[in-house]
């Protein structure tokens, strides 16, 4: 059930965003996609999400996923963008009852939108309107949102389903980050396949089990999440000074798992 792009391209007008973008991804696996501002990072997950119109082929156990209908897409993907605005009034716990929309069981899943809010940590704030939220706590919303839109496949086994998720700590403090990163672990576990593009490097050695480098709209590294350690690769993806480079590999190691954690 690997997700697999080939040679995928994206262009806006005369720019090219994603440059022959090849990557395959193994069931379960958790991929951080890393990288400069405007190297592609959210391009790519955007056309893994048919938000798109590219050049190239991503195809999902072996099937086309330009071929989905958006029911089928929106019962195998579940995406989480950067940001979501929301321009009506609507409580919070409707935002989350929008993740079961593709299966039409909003009002018989309840206890799932529970346990999904329980793990964002909103369920407190369940009877708030949205729009009077703060940024950090919109983001746990949406996330609850996802998480309910699969959690039936990660009590069933997820394989063949994908968490896409866009900088979805940007506005967390750190105990909600590692939270929710947890929450993306135990989906992973369950065999979905979890993609997030995120700027903190020691954060994704703390979580990733793949890295995606990319600048300039191409993948120039990927592996395990100990590239994060090698201060030559990060001097040429993020174009630091190698002594800045050589302190965040330092602190990027200090993040990495040891063998108690992976267990």
């Amino acid at each position: 059930m690997s997700l697999v792009l080939s040679d995928i391209t994206l262009r806006a007008g005369d720019q090219r965003l994603l440059d022959q973008v090849g990557l395959t991804t193994r069931p379960g696996s958790r991929v951080a996609v890393l990288g400069p501002n405007g190297a592609g990072k959210s391009s790519l997950l955007s056309c893994i999400a048919g938000e798109r119109v590219y050049q190239g082929r991503i195809t999902a156990a072996g099937e086309d996923t330009g071929a989905w209908s958006p029911a089928q897409r929106a019962r195998r993907m579940a995406v989480m963008p950067q940001s979501l605005q929301v321009t009506f009034p609507v409580r919070v716990w409707e935002v989350v009852a929008m993740g079961r929309y593709p299966w039409g069981d909003e009002d018989s899943t309840r206890q799932w939108q529970q346990a999904a809010m329980l793990e964002s940590d909103v369920w407190h704030l369940r009877d708030r309107d949205y729009q009077s939220l703060s940024g950090g706590e919109q983001q746990r919303v949406q996330l609850a949102r996802v998480l309910v839109q699969l959690w039936q496949q990660r009590q069933e086994g997820g394989d063949g389903c994908y968490l896409l998720l866009d900088e979805c700590t940007s506005s967390l403090d750190p105990a909600h980050q590692h939270a929710v990163l947890a929450s993306a672990r135990c989906f992973a576990a369950s065999g979905v396949t979890v993609l997030a593009v995120m700027h903190d490097t020691a954060l994704a050695a703390s979580w990733a089990d793949h890295v995606v480098l990319m600048k300039q709209g191409r993948i120039v590294r990927e592996g395990e999440a100990s590239l994060l350690c090698d201060a030559e690769v990060l001097e040429q993806t993020f174009d630091l000074p190698p002594a800045l480079a050589g302190r965040y590999a330092c602190q990027n190691g200090v993040w990495l798992p040891g063998p108690a954690d992976k267990a």
